[in-house]
């Protein structure tokens, strides 16, 4: 049982970096909530407010 806990996380660990490194490099930013994109959106996808803007 020990195998399986440390195998998943290290699965979440390496899951949660990949995350944060693809947000980081992200092109486009909600200014009402902070989410960020890598394409353009009208609105957006997490809160629907129309302020996305290129970082």
């Amino acid at each position: 049982m020990g195998f399986f806990k440390r195998a998943g996380r290290t699965v979440e660990e390496f899951k949660q970096t990949a995350t944060q490194a693809a947000e980081e490099d992200a092109d486009y930013e909600c200014r009402a909530c902070g989410a960020r994109f890598h394409t353009d959106h009208d609105q957006c996808p997490e809160c629907g407010a129309q302020q996305v803007e290129t970082r």
